[in-house]
């Protein structure tokens, strides 16, 4: 199982989920990549300002904003 947040430096939406996202990641024992789409030509060009974007196996869980009920249900 792999939780990736896609999101950008200087981004207060991306901060803001990533925080409340730490604090589920860190009671559930979960694992998280976080990704910085702006390195990734690709990545920058698929989401532009579409960020944060949780996914878990590729699929998008949430997007913008964070989402816990979405979360826990995408969750195995």
């Amino acid at each position: 199982m792999s939780l990736i947040l896609y999101s950008r430096k200087n981004c207060q939406l991306c901060d803001a989920f990533e925080f409340e996202l730490i604090e589920l990641v860190n009671t559930l024992k979960l694992k998280i990549e976080k990704v910085d789409v702006d390195s990734f030509p690709d990545l920058q060009a698929l989401y532009g300002n579409d960020v944060p974007v949780l996914a878990l196996n590729k699929q998008i869980i949430c997007q913008h904003f964070f989402d816990q009920d979405k979360i826990l249900k995408a969750l195995p």
